[in-house]
């Protein structure tokens, strides 16, 4: 009798241990993982992590390390990947490690902008991303969706947890769709359609697609692809006198060549952050802070 008593305790608790088994979602690249932390937090036995380093960037054709490997072999795991060529460097290893793990694309359903190879014109390089602009989370217009896609990802790899990752998004959408409004506004006030600016790797084109601010051109930032004096010439050639408002750098890249174009045609360089990469220790309102400040540049720059 105690025998079988005992045998029922020990199979209790492993029920209980199974049930207690964390769900640990990983996101691909450091914006995710912020959005991806909002819909999480306070959510029993959910453990969060970011598979690369924050201060990767753009992970392209990252190259996992074998602590990255060890991270892809969790169990019950949720995968949160951009879904448009940028992470795809995970899924092979992906397939072979954990082919059990859910994944969450989060750019399921939104419209993708087009990502030329050469950007229009000759003095542009080829990006590696496929023909899909992957560059999603760098317009809180677009954040907002995907926090819908990753909301809805984890409400069915955890329906336990269903009711908290709806109530978290529900608040962190609010907060994202107020910082557009602030964007729309901003574009109305200083009439950002009657602007011109030069960005680097198409980085803020859903972005500008939204505010109505023309982008002229696009400098490769990637600093593997570098820029020859015929290209420079090309693009001087092709901006001065062009009425361009101002060239946009970005901290995850060199501005070697932005500042030389700015230089030659007497355009003003300011930066925006993209918010592709960030501290290890980024407080939870990260991303909207960044896209404030994003804002505030471009208010003092297009405000002429």
């Amino acid at each position: 009798m105690k025998t079988a008593i005992f045998s029922c305790l020990l199979l209790f608790a492993g029920i209980v241990c199974a049930a207690a088994e964390p769900l640990n979602v990983y996101c691909t690249t450091f914006p995710l993982y912020l959005l991806t932390r909002n819909l999480t937090q306070g959510c029993r036995n959910v453990h969060t992590e970011l598979i690369i380093p924050p201060g990767t960037g753009c992970p392209h054709d990252y190259a996992l390390t074998p602590r990255d490997m060890r991270k892809l072999g969790a169990k019950n795991m949720v995968l949160v990947r951009n879904g448009l060529g940028l992470d795809d460097f995970i899924l092979k290893p992906l397939r072979k490690m954990n082919p059990g793990a859910k994944i969450i694309d989060t750019s399921a359903g939104i419209p993708a902008l087009e990502l030329e190879e050469k950007c229009g014109h000759d003095d542009c390089h080829e990006h590696h991303h496929g023909s899909k602009n992957p560059h999603l989370f760098a317009s809180p217009f677009e954040a907002v969706r995907i926090v819908e896609n990753i909301a809805r990802g984890l409400e069915a790899a955890d329906p336990a947890n269903a009711a908290a990752y709806r109530a978290n998004a529900g608040v962190y959408r609010e907060k994202l769709r107020k910082l557009c409004g602030e964007f729309t506004a901003a574009a109305r006030k200083y009439r950002f359609s009657e602007r011109k600016i030069v960005t680097q790797h198409g980085v803020f084109d859903y972005l500008a697609h939204h505010l109505k601010l023309p982008v002229a051109a696009t400098i490769s930032g990637e600093p593997e692809a570098g820029t020859t004096a015929t290209e420079m010439a090309s693009l001087v050639k092709k901006l001065k006198g062009a009425g361009i408002s101002v060239i946009y750098t970005e901290p995850q890249y060199p501005s070697r060549v932005a500042r030389t174009i700015g230089r030659e045609c007497g355009i003003p360089l300011a930066e925006l952050d993209p918010v592709a990469n960030g501290p290890a220790d980024a407080p939870m309102d990260y991303y909207e802070k960044t896209m404030r400040k994003n804002l505030e540049v471009l208010g003092k720059t297009l405000n002429q």
